[in-house]
């Protein structure tokens, strides 16, 4: 499928990106990357089969849908590096690290199961609409409580910190994956939208990682500093989903 290909390519673009030291060479292999998503977008809107379904690229809420659930998804990739930030700055053995690592994921499945219990469609609106602005606060907040030599009490605000962010994207995650089931404008296109959850999600993670390779690399002085701009630059970045979270829950009945 060449739509895909160029897709696979965009995001191994992105993350080389954070492999050169030299700004220049990193700066062309995003531009590439971006590119080459222009590239996809285009091509994958004319062909037969497709691996995005036609209603995505129409007026509906669909492509509002899919593109919250990237921003989601690139946007957990911080966590990343969180084990090495806690060897590193909070002096844990790699074992409490890889639990640390592991608060996102904790919030994510707290907020997963409280939020599919809801019923109302206008809380639900809601919700979607303001889960980017809670992953944002949550990395926020681990970004500005990062510091060297950390006491156990601020590590601890760097787990809680973490379970916020994650709590951000299950409380709106399956509300989005049965919207973009079922906001598609013929029922025919539904298996290649439920299909297509699955490669935003993928593809969007590899950009994710990517970028978080690329701050991290750019940023590294072996302190806080490159903790700091992962998290408050992936804060800004789960901030801008706002933008397409308030418009995924279009032309949908109260």
């Amino acid at each position: 499928m060449p739509s895909l290909i160029l897709l696979g390519v965009a995001a191994l673009a992105v993350s080389a990106a954070g492999v050169p030291r030299d700004a220049r060479i990193t700066a062309v292999l995003l531009g590439l990357g971006a590119v080459l998503v222009a590239a996809f977008l285009f091509v994958d809107r004319r062909l037969s089969a497709a691996v995005l379904p036609p209603s995505a690229f129409g007026p509906g809420p669909l492509k509002w849908i899919y593109l919250t659930l990237g921003v989601l998804m690139a946007a957990t990739m911080a966590d990343m590096y969180v084990p090495l930030f806690g060897q590193r700055l909070g002096g844990l053995t790699p074992v409490a690290a890889g639990f640390l690592g592991a608060g996102l994921a904790v919030g994510w499945t707290v907020g997963e199961i409280g939020s599919a219990s809801m019923g109302n469609a206008r809380t639900i609106r809601r919700t979607v609409a303001v889960a980017p602005a809670v992953m944002a606060a949550g990395l926020a907040l681990a970004a500005a409580t990062m510091r060297d030599d950390a006491p156990p009490a601020v590590v601890a605000v760097w787990a809680l910190a973490l379970v916020v962010t994650g709590a951000g994207v299950g409380i709106a995650w399956p509300h989005l994956s049965a919207w973009a089931m079922s906001r598609v404008d013929d029922p025919a296109e539904g298996p290649t939208a439920a299909a297509a959850i699955n490669t935003v999600q993928l593809i969007c993670g590899a950009f994710g990682a990517g970028l978080a390779g690329v701050v991290v690399n750019l940023t590294e002085t072996g302190t806080a500093t490159p903790a700091r701009w992962l998290l408050a630059g992936f804060a800004i970045l789960a901030a801008l989903g706002l933008v397409a979270s308030t418009r995924s829950g279009g032309r949908l009945r109260a």
